[in-house]
């Protein structure tokens, strides 16, 4: 799916720096035990029962993207243990070991005889098809509703096999195949991504909606859902426990929509439910902000990598010292941190350098509400924007395979709630929507395009920000400066409400400036949580 820098690192061989992407290991002498990492490190380690391990038991050899180890033991045996880096394929010969394979690998390519075969993977999101001479003597298949088996009795020569009864259009990530040739045991066992992890099923969305909007998650946050008095120390928002406090993000521009600077709290005025507030707080537009960027690398950005590679490091290059930036995709219908939250320019522009491959289903919906909850929603009182680069089209507008499970109203309402700004950077002139079930007629590609258009719109306004048409991906130069211009802009305001009363009720909020001919722009509520 995508390449990543990595180390082979090893009990006696020396470091070797490497560009790959797949690792080919034969081991006819003994068990193989795979773990995948999020780490960029590919680290092999030998193990023998009679005593250390020596250069001449392996032979490692790179080929282009292709790592390849060669078990040649002195002794009968020796088993190995891979920590396989997030993103590598794995392919494997074996005779007898046990092997067992612990993690998220998007290619699996194993033959075997006798061993043992354990696989730890997301079993609705796998493809298996594994086929053995024999049965073996121990199944265990915790997803019977995900995989078939041959359970007739079997005719002479006829082989025992395994497949899923995922559909055709399932959004996947692995693709297992498997020959052995009397396995001693097959066992199947769910993997779950650890929380952070650097790569989510779509479908993972819809529980983290949940967590955004239930109380006892919201009571950590910024966005009017906290119990927490606000001071500050070092520009940084820090909250205590004696009273409840809203901290808004406000956008304040002149006639002509250029940043105002300057403002200060006595400037605002701020009523919530028709009762002014007094703003106890302020942060001015040079404060630091934590911006998330997310590429949609779905199928019909197919042709634009290179010009989606070119605008991720201008968003990089746009970001101010102070300022932290992460990179998100949205590719093969999942979504992948590219690059967490940080100030390392470097670190971000490498990231870029080594996007992942563009393709696959459009859940944009799903995708921005997992941009949020992977960091920004741990980030209570920063300052934070999501920047969402793509042409708007959620396969459920379109009609294709692998739509949101979030509704857009659902998410209309999270960025209600939400911690950050959302700013669309809307491309006009992308591909011809639609995936499995296309939209042909051009009055359908209108209506859908409309639509996306209108969603981004509400979607940025629900959170107090604003949408950035851009011509296509080929053409955003113009954009960069009005965005840079926007986030310097942004104060963000905190008051603590005459109604202290969290009865789970909206809140109507209204900012004005005490200043001729300027516009502010905010979220226009909360839910007192």
């Amino acid at each position: 799916m995508f390449r990543t820098g990595c180390l082979i690192t090893g009990l006696v061989w020396a470091t070797l720096a490497c560009q790959a992407s797949t690792l080919i290991v034969s081991n006819m002498y003994g068990d193989v035990r795979v773990i995948v990492t999020a780490d960029a490190h590919l680290n092999i380690r030998g193990q023998t029962a009679s005593g250390p391990v020596e250069n001449s038991d392996f032979a490692i050899t790179q080929n282009g993207e292709a790592v390849r180890v060669e078990v040649l033991p002195r002794d009968s045996s020796l088993d190995l243990t891979v920590t396989l880096p997030l993103g590598y394929a794995f392919e494997a010969k074996m005779a007898d070991g046990d092997i067992s394979i612990e993690g998220m690998v998007h290619l699996v390519r194993l033959e075997t005889k006798t061993g043992a075969i354990r696989l730890k993977a997301p079993l609705d999101g796998i493809r298996v098809s594994l086929d053995a001479a024999a049965p073996p003597t121990k199944f265990v298949n915790p997803g019977r509703h995900l995989f078939r088996t041959s359970d007739l009795p079997l005719a002479p020569g006829q082989p025992w096999r395994l497949r899923d009864r995922l559909e055709e259009d399932a959004v996947i990530y692995g693709d297992y195949r498997i020959t052995a040739v009397a396995p001693s045991s097959i066992e199947l066992t769910e993997f779950k991504a650890p929380q952070g992890w650097l790569l989510r099923f779509h479908s993972d969305a819809l529980d983290e909606l949940e967590k955004t909007l239930e109380p006892s998650v919201a009571s950590g946050r910024a966005s009017g859902t906290s119990e927490a008095e606000l001071a500050q120390s070092n520009g940084q928002l820090v909250f205590s426990s004696r009273v409840r406090m809203v901290s808004m993000s406000v956008a304040a521009g002149d006639a002509e929509g250029s940043p105002v600077p300057g403002l200060t709290a006595a400037d605002f005025r701020v009523v919530e439910e028709g009762v002014a507030q007094r703003v106890g707080h302020e942060q001015d537009g040079d404060a630091a902000f934590n911006l998330a960027i997310v590429l949609d690398m779905s199928g019909s950005a197919l042709a634009y990598r290179e010009p989606i590679q070119a605008a991720a490091r201008r968003f990089v290059e746009m970001a101010r010292p102070g300022d932290r930036v992460a990179i998100y995709a949205l590719t093969y219908g999942m979504f992948q941190v590219v690059s967490p939250l940080t100030s390392d320019r470097k670190e971000l522009l490498d990231a870029v350098n080594n996007l992942p491959g563009i393709a696959g289903a459009s859940p944009l919906f799903d995708i921005v509400t997992l941009a949020y909850a992977q960091e920004l929603r741990q980030l209570p009182g920063e300052r934070n924007a999501l920047i969402v680069i793509s042409d708007g089209l959620d396969n459920r507008i379109t009609g294709g395979s692998g739509p949101s499970t979030v509704k857009f109203s659902r998410l209309e309402r999270m960025a209600q709630e939400m911690n950050a700004i959302i700013y669309p950077v809307l491309l006009l002139s992308a591909s011809e929507p639609g995936r499995g079930r296309f939209v042909r007629s051009a009055v359908l590609i209108g209506q859908a395009r409309r639509q996306a258009a209108r969603q981004m719109r509400d979607l940025a306004a629900a959170s107090g920000g604003r949408l950035f048409p851009g011509q296509s991906i080929e053409d955003l130069e113009p954009v960069f400066p009005l965005i840079e211009a926007e986030l310097r802009s942004v104060y963000t305001l905190g008051y603590y409400p005459e109604n202290q009363d969290l009865d789970g009720s909206w809140r109507t909020i209204e900012i004005s400036v005490d200043r001729p001919n300027l516009t502010v722009r905010a979220r226009p509520g909360y839910y007192a949580r």
